[in-house]
C-alpha cells in the first residue's frame, strides 16, 4: 500500500456542501457515499485558534521523509478506524463510533497535528460523558467534534466551555446543493 499526503486540503468541505447529509468520503473524492442516519448527535467546539491547513499538510509530508514506516503505520491505523467507524455508523452504534473517534485523535496527536487546546477540549468532552471526541480537519486549531448522547449533551457543552472552547451550534444532515 502506498500512503500519499495530499498537497492541498482533502476536498471534503466542497463535497459536504454539494452532497449534504452525512458522507463517507475518501480523500480526493475517490469515494463519496451517503451514510443514512436519522441523526448524528454531535457537539462542535471551536478552539479560538485559526488553523493553517497547508502548514500542517506540509508538516506531515516533511515528517514522512524521516519517519516513513512509523507514519505509514499510523495512516494504516487511521484507515482501519475509519472503516470501523463507518460500520458503527451504519448500525447506529455510537459507542463504537465514539471509541474510534477517540483512538483517531490519539493517532492525530502522534502525527503532530493536534494542539494542546484541542487536546484539552477532547479530554474534557470524553471525561464528561461523550462517547468519543476528536479534532476536526487538518488540525492545528479550529474545531473538535464530540459524539454525545442527549442526556450528556449539556455536561459535554459545559466541559468544553470550561476549558475555553466555544460551542458552535450546527444543524446536521443539511441538504446539499439543489
Amino acid at each position: 500500500m502506498i500512503c500519499a499526503i495530499p498537497g492541498v486540503g482533502s476536498g471534503f468541505d466542497i463535497a459536504a456542501a454539494v452532497y449534504g447529509g452525512t458522507q463517507y468520503y475518501v480523500t480526493g473524492g475517490k469515494i463519496i457515499e451517503p451514510v443514512n442516519l436519522a441523526s448524528l448527535p454531535l457537539v462542535v467546539g471551536y478552539s479560538g485558534i485559526k488553523a493553517d491547513t497547508p502548514y500542517y499538510i506540509r508538516k506531515v509530508a516533511e515528517a514522512f521523509k524521516y519517519k516513513k514506516e512509523e507514519l505509514h503505520d499510523i495512516f494504516l491505523s487511521i484507515t482501519d478506524l475509519v472503516e470501523e467507524a463507518k460500520l458503527g455508523l451504519q448500525k447506529e452504534d455510537f459507542s463504537q463510533v465514539g471509541l474510534c473517534m477517540t483512538q483517531n485523535h490519539s493517532l492525530l496527536q502522534k502525527l503532530g497535528v493536534s494542539i494542546p487546546k484541542l487536546d484539552e477540549m477532547v479530554l474534557a468532552a470524553n471525561a464528561s460523558g461523550a462517547w468519543g471526541a476528536k479534532l476536526s480537519g487538518a488540525g492545528g486549531g479550529d474545531c473538535m467534534i464530540a459524539l454525545v448522547s442527549e442526556d450528556k449533551r449539556n455536561d459535554v457543552i459545559r466541559a468544553i466551555e470550561k476549558v475555553g472552547g466555544e460551542v458552535i451550534h450546527v444543524g446536521l444532515n443539511a441538504q446539499g446543493v439543489q
